[in-house]
């Protein structure tokens, strides 16, 4: 190993090209954290996409139940004789709604609403009451 730059005191001996490496060392190891940096920030981007379509999904199902709960209600009012539908109230953390259309003799269409954080569901369901009881013929989900 060949020194340069000798002075008197000699503490300050460096091998030649001692510059060079550290300045390479450093930005080694910039590097190095730049990239940690980027793949941490893509897991936590990952991260926050996959507890969104949680929440989002959740809150569907909560929906769901919801609407459910107000065809399940007017249902019981039909089969009650009671075809007026149940106006909007709160139902566990959401509010309710129904509306019932006369099609024809003991034949019902209820469009049951819920409401949800911001968001809405609704459906649509025929009713039938007869001698076998009141039953849903025909049930789907309105678009929106």
């Amino acid at each position: 190993m060949r020194l340069v730059g000798r002075t008197r005191a000699g503490p300050h001996l460096r091998p030649r090209g001692a510059t060079a490496e550290s300045g390479f060392a450093l930005l080694v190891a910039l590097f190095a954290t730049f990239m940690v940096g980027v793949a941490l920030s893509l897991l936590a981007l990952s991260l926050a996409l996959r507890l969104r379509m949680a929440r989002d999904e959740a809150r569907g199902t909560a929906l769901s139940a919801l609407c459910d709960a107000a065809v399940a209600e007017t249902l019981s009012g039909i089969a009650a004789g009671q075809v007026g539908g149940v106006g909007e109230h709160t139902f566990g953390s959401g509010t309710i709604g129904s509306e019932v259309q006369t099609v024809a003799a003991q034949h019902y269409r209820i469009t049951a609403t819920a409401h949800l954080g911001g968001r809405a569901r609704a459906v649509l369901a025929d009713v039938v009451r007869d001698v076998q009881g009141t039953r849903v013929v025909h049930w789907q989900r309105l678009p929106g």
